[in-house]
């Protein structure tokens, strides 16, 4: 069958969690056989151009909210719906591919999917990465601007989520818990599918992991995140007031686009000049590069503090073998890794710097995660329910 993916971003050259997320989803779909198209309606200064069917746009639309840049998302959904050009160019689109299939990722295109299946023989499925409402609540609490605004925002993301939920012909929820709010929010959702974030095996060499080791010299942790900002907020809810209790030559790697907001953050102000001399940065590396720099470290940290769904950087550490230092948060849809002895999981800020200081001490870890636990997160496991879910729809 055909399938239209509906995107917040480019997935050509994925880097961060949701992009990975989208083009696993599209992969798998392939595998099974379908024909799958993916159309991204998505903020221009964020991304590099993906297909030449995508939609940028940016703050010359008259849907943009400067006051909130970090809405970009739900602003994606807004003009899609709203700006006659781009739904235009999607129902051509749409003419022109004719799909079986539109699926929405992430609750912001999902009205426009409805809107281009009106009176069409189109089944729709909306793709959930987590429960936008209270991730954004969260945001907005930490945002300037009117509280009467951010209020009327959350209420009306929530509004939106909760319809996508209603009229989806599938939803796809990341966890069994998300998945359970989407069927207690709306009594129309119940054909529900879990289908949790992964990872591809490793692949990088001894001889990287290696170099890295020498590179760094001394034992160290490593922080893996995207550019999104509660993954900041969660690196110093977690080590506030500060890094002083590393050494001055001990370091923590932060890898990925984190890396430009990180030292913007509230948190990073009280000892500014120590932890940033306690933190190396690296902004984009290759994937091979990336999981060697990963395998080299002494601990892997997962300060996940804010929102739902799954973190597969989770899953990436339980590829690994390395010993982790993460939250419950970072834990949902990972719950059955949660008692491996290199699995240490706290909420108290407290315990969670202390936790990072007795591994740093300790000698190297070599147990490694089993085979049995960590191929469960495979994505080509994970996606199975999609794949079925989807397929079910047609009988």
């Amino acid at each position: 069958m055909k399938i239209l993916q509906l995107t917040n971003y480019p997935i050509q050259a994925p880097s961060h969690g949701g992009q990975i997320r989208c083009a696993h989803i599209a992969g798998e779909l392939r595998h099974a056989g379908h024909d799958v198209k993916t159309v991204a309606v998505y903020v221009e200064r964020d991304y590099e151009p993906g297909s030449e069917d995508d939609l940028p746009f940016g703050p010359s639309s008259p849907h943009w909210r400067e006051d909130f840049p970090f809405l970009s998302d739900y602003l994606s959904g807004v003009h899609a719906l709203s700006d006659a050009a781009a739904i235009a160019a999607l129902a051509t689109i749409r003419d022109n591919y004719l799909p079986d299939v539109i699926i929405s990722e992430h609750p912001w295109l999902f009205a426009a999917a409805e809107k281009l299946a009106q009176g069409r023989d189109i089944r729709l499925v909306y793709s959930s990465h987590n429960i936008e409402f209270r991730l954004k609540e969260n945001m907005l609490a930490r945002a300037e601007g009117s509280a009467d605004d951010r209020a009327d925002l959350v209420a009306e993301i929530k509004a939106v989520e909760q319809h996508a939920a209603s009229r989806a012909d599938l939803v796809i929820a990341c966890t069994e818990n998300d998945a359970d709010y989407f069927r207690s929010a709306s009594a129309e959702a119940r054909n529900v599918v879990v289908a949790g974030n992964g990872v591809e095996p490793f692949s990088c060499n001894a001889g990287r992991v290696d170099g890295w080791r020498r590179y760094m010299a001394r034992p160290f942790a490593v922080f893996v995140s995207s550019g999104h900002p509660p993954n900041a907020n969660g690196f110093w809810d977690m080590f506030t007031p500060g890094l002083t209790f590393l050494a001055p030559e001990e370091k923590i790697l932060v890898i990925g686009s984190v890396g430009h907001i990180l030292m913007q953050m509230k948190g990073a102000r009280a000892f500014e000049l120590i932890n940033s001399s306690r933190i190396e940065m690296v902004k984009r590396m290759e994937k091979k590069d990336l999981q060697a720099a990963v395998r080299a470290s002494h601990l892997i940290l997962l300060p996940i503090s804010e929102g739902e769904g799954s973190n597969l950087k989770t899953a990436e550490a339980l590829e690994s073998g390395r010993p982790i230092v993460g939250t419950s948060k970072a834990f949902r849809g990972f719950e059955g890794a949660a008692l491996l002895p290199h699995v240490h999981i706290t909420d108290d800020a407290r315990t969670f710097r202390k936790t990072v200081r007795t591994l740093l001490d300790a000698a190297r870890y070599e147990g490694g995660t089993p085979l049995e636990v960590r191929s469960k997160f495979y994505w080509n496991r994970q996606m199975e329910p999609v794949v079925s879910g989807i397929a079910d729809l047609f009988t």
